[in-house]
């Protein structure tokens, strides 16, 4: 009879948490998240959480949470072209629009305004393309 080994039990639950953990993360998104809090959440030390988090999602819990951040506030860039840049950085956590746009443009390669440029231009030639 084949059994799974424990190893394989406790990494299959140690996915499932992370998977938990980046939902929690997405339905909170707009809320201050720490590694504390996500720790708390997850029932595990700080430091436990941390290390299992690295683990199994190759990102440090502060990647993840800026990368998704970041990820969220360029689609709603796109969507929203007359919602000024520094709502935006608000509306995910930045405490100013320079901030943000610093940490735009290391994720992206570019600012915010040229992303929102870039993804208006994009649009309007696919539209001419039709």
């Amino acid at each position: 009879m084949n059994r799974p080994n424990k190893d394989a039990i406790s990494r299959q639950s140690y996915i499932r948490l992370i998977n938990k953990t980046e939902d929690y993360i997405e339905q909170h998104l707009k809320e201050p998240l720490s590694l504390k809090l996500l720790a708390k959440n997850a029932h595990l030390s700080e430091f436990y959480f941390h290390r299992i988090f690295k683990r199994y999602s190759e990102e440090t819990v502060n990647e993840f949470v800026t990368r998704f951040k970041l990820e969220r506030a360029a689609i709603f860039l796109c969507v929203n072209p007359r919602v000024s840049i520094t709502t935006i950085a608000m509306e995910y956590g930045y405490n100013d629009s320079s901030s943000f746009s610093r940490t735009f443009k290391k994720h992206f390669g570019v600012s915010p305004i040229n992303y929102r440029k870039q993804q208006e231009l994009s649009r309007k030639v696919n539209w001419f393309m039709e």
